[in-house]
Protein backbone atom coordinates (compact mmCIF):
# COMPACT_ATOMS: atom_id res chain seq x y z
CA UNK A 1 0.00 0.00 0.00
CA UNK A 2 1.51 3.55 -0.79
CA UNK A 3 2.84 5.34 1.96
CA UNK A 4 1.69 8.68 3.30
CA UNK A 5 2.83 11.50 1.38
CA UNK A 6 2.72 15.15 2.19
CA UNK A 7 0.09 17.26 0.21
CA UNK A 8 0.90 19.60 -2.60
CA UNK A 9 -0.30 22.36 0.07
CA UNK A 10 2.09 20.81 2.64
CA UNK A 11 4.77 20.33 0.81
CA UNK A 12 4.77 24.24 -0.73
CA UNK A 13 4.04 25.52 3.18
CA UNK A 14 6.96 23.68 4.22
CA UNK A 15 8.92 24.98 1.45
CA UNK A 16 7.66 28.47 2.32
CA UNK A 17 7.98 28.28 6.36
CA UNK A 18 11.66 26.66 5.63
CA UNK A 19 12.35 29.70 3.31
CA UNK A 20 10.89 32.15 5.69
CA UNK A 21 13.55 30.76 8.57
CA UNK A 22 16.39 30.57 6.70
CA UNK A 23 15.52 34.61 5.11
CA UNK A 24 15.21 35.32 9.29
CA UNK A 25 18.55 33.85 9.65
CA UNK A 26 16.90 31.45 12.15
CA UNK A 27 18.04 28.22 13.37
CA UNK A 28 15.26 25.89 13.89
CA UNK A 29 16.73 25.72 17.31
CA UNK A 30 16.08 29.05 18.03
CA UNK A 31 12.56 28.95 16.52
CA UNK A 32 11.68 26.27 18.88
CA UNK A 33 12.79 28.14 22.11
CA UNK A 34 11.00 31.02 21.33
CA UNK A 35 7.50 29.20 20.60
CA UNK A 36 8.31 26.68 23.60
CA UNK A 37 7.89 23.89 20.64
CA UNK A 38 9.80 20.71 20.29
CA UNK A 39 12.77 20.91 17.34
CA UNK A 40 11.60 17.99 16.05
CA UNK A 41 8.01 19.60 15.67
CA UNK A 42 9.62 22.44 13.51
CA UNK A 43 11.30 19.86 11.67
CA UNK A 44 8.27 17.70 10.85
CA UNK A 45 6.37 21.02 9.82
CA UNK A 46 9.11 21.68 7.51
CA UNK A 47 9.74 18.55 5.85
CA UNK A 48 5.62 18.76 5.55
CA UNK A 49 5.21 15.18 7.62
CA UNK A 50 2.91 17.26 9.88
CA UNK A 51 0.20 19.28 9.04
CA UNK A 52 0.26 22.87 10.55
CA UNK A 53 -2.61 24.83 11.60
CA UNK A 54 -3.22 28.08 10.18
CA UNK A 55 -2.79 29.33 13.99
CA UNK A 56 0.50 27.64 14.48
CA UNK A 57 1.69 28.97 10.88
CA UNK A 58 0.51 32.58 11.92
CA UNK A 59 2.66 31.76 15.11
CA UNK A 60 5.83 30.90 12.91
CA UNK A 61 5.29 33.76 10.64
CA UNK A 62 5.41 36.58 13.33
CA UNK A 63 8.40 35.02 14.42
CA UNK A 64 9.81 35.57 10.59
CA UNK A 65 8.59 39.02 10.28
CA UNK A 66 6.96 37.91 7.08
CA UNK A 67 4.07 40.39 6.43
CA UNK A 68 1.35 40.93 3.71
CA UNK A 69 0.66 39.34 0.42
CA UNK A 70 3.24 36.52 1.50
CA UNK A 71 2.18 35.89 4.81
CA UNK A 72 -1.65 35.58 3.29
CA UNK A 73 -0.17 33.26 0.81
CA UNK A 74 1.41 30.72 3.36
CA UNK A 75 -1.83 31.03 5.75
CA UNK A 76 -4.22 30.04 2.96
CA UNK A 77 -1.78 26.91 1.95
CA UNK A 78 -2.56 26.10 5.71
CA UNK A 79 -6.19 26.27 5.56
CA UNK A 80 -7.34 24.13 1.97
CA UNK A 81 -6.84 20.70 2.02
CA UNK A 82 -8.78 19.76 -1.21
CA UNK A 83 -7.54 19.74 -5.06
CA UNK A 84 -5.48 23.17 -4.96
CA UNK A 85 -5.31 26.15 -7.17
CA UNK A 86 -1.95 28.22 -7.15
CA UNK A 87 -2.47 31.85 -7.16
CA UNK A 88 1.47 32.28 -6.53
CA UNK A 89 3.48 30.87 -9.59
CA UNK A 90 5.84 30.72 -7.22
CA UNK A 91 4.87 28.56 -4.91
CA UNK A 92 3.75 26.27 -8.56
CA UNK A 93 7.16 26.46 -9.83
CA UNK A 94 8.89 25.51 -6.57
CA UNK A 95 6.69 22.86 -6.02
CA UNK A 96 6.40 20.82 -9.48
CA UNK A 97 10.00 21.05 -9.25
CA UNK A 98 10.39 19.18 -6.43
CA UNK A 99 8.00 16.45 -7.27
CA UNK A 100 9.52 15.98 -10.61
CA UNK A 101 13.05 15.41 -8.41
CA UNK A 102 11.56 12.80 -6.02
CA UNK A 103 9.70 11.28 -9.25
CA UNK A 104 10.11 7.87 -10.74
CA UNK A 105 8.34 8.22 -13.77
CA UNK A 106 6.82 11.15 -15.16
CA UNK A 107 4.02 10.70 -17.94
CA UNK A 108 3.13 14.33 -19.60
CA UNK A 109 0.63 14.90 -22.61
CA UNK A 110 0.34 17.91 -24.39
CA UNK A 111 -2.41 18.88 -26.39
CA UNK A 112 -1.55 22.74 -27.73
CA UNK A 113 1.90 22.82 -27.10
CA UNK A 114 4.46 20.63 -26.53
CA UNK A 115 5.06 18.83 -23.38
CA UNK A 116 7.69 21.05 -21.19
CA UNK A 117 10.43 18.81 -20.37
CA UNK A 118 10.47 17.96 -24.74
CA UNK A 119 10.86 21.94 -25.24
CA UNK A 120 13.94 23.45 -26.74
CA UNK A 121 15.13 26.88 -24.98
CA UNK A 122 14.10 28.54 -28.30
CA UNK A 123 10.26 27.32 -28.27
CA UNK A 124 10.24 27.18 -24.54
CA UNK A 125 10.85 31.45 -24.64
CA UNK A 126 8.34 31.62 -27.53
CA UNK A 127 5.54 29.47 -25.76
CA UNK A 128 6.12 31.20 -22.45
CA UNK A 129 7.12 28.66 -20.54
CA UNK A 130 10.13 27.18 -18.64
CA UNK A 131 12.22 24.21 -19.53
CA UNK A 132 13.69 21.27 -16.84
CA UNK A 133 15.23 19.33 -19.40
CA UNK A 134 18.12 17.88 -17.76
CA UNK A 135 15.67 15.54 -15.62
CA UNK A 136 15.16 13.51 -18.53
CA UNK A 137 18.38 11.97 -18.02
CA UNK A 138 17.91 10.94 -14.47
CA UNK A 139 14.39 8.72 -14.86
CA UNK A 140 11.82 7.38 -17.03
CA UNK A 141 9.50 9.67 -19.10
CA UNK A 142 6.38 8.87 -21.07
CA UNK A 143 5.20 11.82 -23.13
CA UNK A 144 1.84 11.87 -25.25
CA UNK A 145 1.61 14.53 -27.70
CA UNK A 146 -0.97 15.77 -30.18
CA UNK A 147 -0.83 15.55 -33.67
CA UNK A 148 -1.63 19.60 -34.06
CA UNK A 149 1.42 20.36 -32.21
CA UNK A 150 3.57 19.19 -34.31
CA UNK A 151 2.25 21.61 -37.11
CA UNK A 152 1.48 24.61 -34.74
CA UNK A 153 4.49 26.96 -35.62
CA UNK A 154 5.68 28.40 -32.24
CA UNK A 155 8.76 31.26 -32.55
CA UNK A 156 8.09 30.28 -36.52
CA UNK A 157 9.68 28.16 -38.97
CA UNK A 158 13.35 27.79 -38.03
CA UNK A 159 12.74 26.97 -34.16
CA UNK A 160 9.80 24.90 -35.38
CA UNK A 161 12.37 23.22 -37.03
CA UNK A 162 15.02 22.18 -34.30
CA UNK A 163 11.97 21.57 -32.19
CA UNK A 164 10.97 18.86 -33.90
CA UNK A 165 14.45 17.67 -34.41
CA UNK A 166 15.51 17.38 -30.94
CA UNK A 167 12.03 15.65 -30.42
CA UNK A 168 13.69 12.69 -32.90
CA UNK A 169 16.71 13.07 -30.42
CA UNK A 170 15.09 12.91 -27.21
CA UNK A 171 12.63 9.74 -28.64
CA UNK A 172 16.03 7.59 -29.47
CA UNK A 173 17.15 8.04 -25.59
CA UNK A 174 16.46 4.95 -23.72
CA UNK A 175 14.65 6.30 -20.57
CA UNK A 176 12.34 8.71 -23.13
CA UNK A 177 8.61 7.22 -24.53
CA UNK A 178 7.07 9.49 -27.37
CA UNK A 179 3.56 8.44 -27.91
CA UNK A 180 2.16 10.70 -30.48
CA UNK A 181 -1.96 10.96 -30.89
CA UNK A 182 -2.63 11.24 -34.68
CA UNK A 183 -5.55 13.30 -36.24
CA UNK A 184 -7.02 10.05 -37.51
CA UNK A 185 -7.72 9.11 -33.61
CA UNK A 186 -10.46 11.46 -33.85
CA UNK A 187 -11.69 13.14 -31.06
CA UNK A 188 -9.82 11.95 -27.44
CA UNK A 189 -9.98 13.10 -23.97
CA UNK A 190 -6.89 14.23 -23.28
CA UNK A 191 -5.72 17.38 -21.46
CA UNK A 192 -2.47 18.97 -20.93
CA UNK A 193 -1.09 17.40 -17.45
CA UNK A 194 1.67 15.91 -16.33
CA UNK A 195 1.45 12.71 -13.83
CA UNK A 196 4.26 12.32 -11.39
CA UNK A 197 4.54 8.64 -10.32
CA UNK A 198 6.67 7.78 -7.06
CA UNK A 199 7.65 4.09 -5.63
CA UNK A 200 6.35 4.79 -2.63
CA UNK A 201 4.00 6.79 -2.48
CA UNK A 202 0.39 7.61 -4.22
CA UNK A 203 0.55 9.70 -7.77
CA UNK A 204 0.33 13.56 -7.96
CA UNK A 205 -1.28 15.35 -11.15
CA UNK A 206 -0.48 18.80 -12.04
CA UNK A 207 -2.54 20.71 -14.80
CA UNK A 208 -0.92 23.62 -15.91
CA UNK A 209 -1.98 27.34 -16.73
CA UNK A 210 -0.98 30.44 -17.99
CA UNK A 211 -0.58 32.16 -15.05
CA UNK A 212 -1.99 29.10 -12.33
CA UNK A 213 -1.45 25.41 -11.69
CA UNK A 214 -3.97 23.02 -9.80
CA UNK A 215 -2.29 19.59 -8.32
CA UNK A 216 -4.60 16.98 -7.81
CA UNK A 217 -3.67 14.34 -5.28
CA UNK A 218 -6.61 12.33 -4.12
CA UNK A 219 -6.72 8.76 -6.08
CA UNK A 220 -10.58 9.23 -7.51
CA UNK A 221 -9.07 13.00 -9.12
CA UNK A 222 -6.13 11.21 -10.40
CA UNK A 223 -7.39 8.22 -11.47
CA UNK A 224 -8.87 9.72 -15.08
CA UNK A 225 -5.37 10.88 -15.77
CA UNK A 226 -3.78 7.89 -15.11
CA UNK A 227 -2.12 6.92 -18.98
CA UNK A 228 -4.77 4.00 -19.70
CA UNK A 229 -7.11 6.92 -20.66
CA UNK A 230 -4.60 7.62 -24.09
CA UNK A 231 -2.95 5.00 -24.78
CA UNK A 232 -5.42 3.13 -26.68
CA UNK A 233 -5.43 6.36 -29.85
CA UNK A 234 -1.67 6.89 -29.23
CA UNK A 235 0.52 5.26 -32.00
CA UNK A 236 3.19 3.32 -30.66
CA UNK A 237 7.07 4.64 -30.40
CA UNK A 238 7.88 3.46 -33.53
CA UNK A 239 4.73 4.87 -35.22
CA UNK A 240 5.33 8.05 -33.60
CA UNK A 241 9.02 8.50 -34.71
CA UNK A 242 8.09 7.68 -38.14
CA UNK A 243 5.18 10.55 -37.86
CA UNK A 244 7.18 13.47 -36.75
CA UNK A 245 9.44 12.58 -39.41
CA UNK A 246 6.48 12.69 -42.23
CA UNK A 247 5.97 15.97 -40.94
CA UNK A 248 9.32 17.56 -41.01
CA UNK A 249 9.47 16.20 -44.86
CA UNK A 250 5.93 17.28 -45.42
CA UNK A 251 7.07 21.16 -44.59
CA UNK A 252 7.99 23.93 -46.89
CA UNK A 253 10.55 25.04 -45.01
CA UNK A 254 12.01 21.82 -44.74
CA UNK A 255 15.53 23.06 -45.74
CA UNK A 256 14.94 25.25 -42.00
CA UNK A 257 14.55 21.40 -40.87
CA UNK A 258 17.85 19.80 -42.32
CA UNK A 259 19.82 23.20 -40.85
CA UNK A 260 19.99 24.94 -44.39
Amino acid sequence: MPKPRPTPQARALADGLRAARKAARLAATEVADKLAWSQSTISRIETGLRAASAEEVSALLAVYQVTGERREALLSLARDTGPWWFADVSFQRETLTQYEKEATKIVAFGAALLPGLLQTPSYARAAGSGERRKLMEQKRFVAYVDEAALHRQVGGPRVMANQLRHLLSMAERPTVELRVIPFTAGAHAGDAYVLLEFGDASPVVYLEHRRCGLFLHRPCDVEPYLPSTVDAVALDPVRSVRLIESVIEARPERGDFLGQ
